[in-house]
């Protein structure tokens, strides 16, 4: 048995060791992912896959019409405001009409009636908001009460009212 282990013990050319050694110090550190924390018990997820980085913006085509939308799609592009002139040559000038007396008495009229059923409504609210839902709707009639007061001030404070009529448009 000690010749078998004598012949065994071959001596190598390749000495592992120092292969080791020189390919530790060539090869560089591995870069830890990104990641973030969201929570106090240190609950982490990546930083890309989150949506948090802008990734799209610093590509190179970002913001240009894909090739598969303008092979499909042939879009009539048209200026967004055109004057239109009349035979001399004058531009024309959009329509508008003036409201009366009694249409603004109407408006009036529908606005304050209007005012005076969100007003039921919001008096009907319990006086405690002890809910989020509660609170809610309370915020939103308090912000519509506001807006309609607005737009009853406004109607009433200027007597010449002018509408521009978009129909022919």
């Amino acid at each position: 048995m000690a010749e078998l282990s004598k012949n065994l013990d071959v001596p190598r050319e390749k000495n592992f060791i120092k292969e080791n050694i020189l390919c530790a110090k060539r090869s560089h550190r591995a870069e830890p992912k990104q990641r973030f924390v969201d929570s106090r018990f240190g609950d982490t997820h990546e930083l890309k896959k989150s949506g948090l980085l802008p990734i799209y913006v610093h590509k190179k085509n970002y913001g240009s019409i894909p090739k598969f939308v303008k092979r499909d799609v042939k879009v009539d592009v048209k200026p967004t405001e055109t004057i239109e002139y009349d035979c001399n040559g004058v531009p024309k000038i959009p329509a508008y009409r003036y409201i009366d007396k009694e249409e603004r008495k109407m408006l009036l009229d529908g606005m304050k009636q209007t005012w005076e059923e969100l007003m039921k409504r919001f008096r009907g609210l319990p006086f405690l908001t002890d809910t989020l839902p509660k609170a809610q709707k309370k915020a939103k009639l308090e912000y519509e009460l506001q807006q309609l007061e607005k737009d009853i001030a406004n109607i009433e404070q200027h007597p010449h009212i002018y509408v521009y009529d978009d129909s022919d448009a």
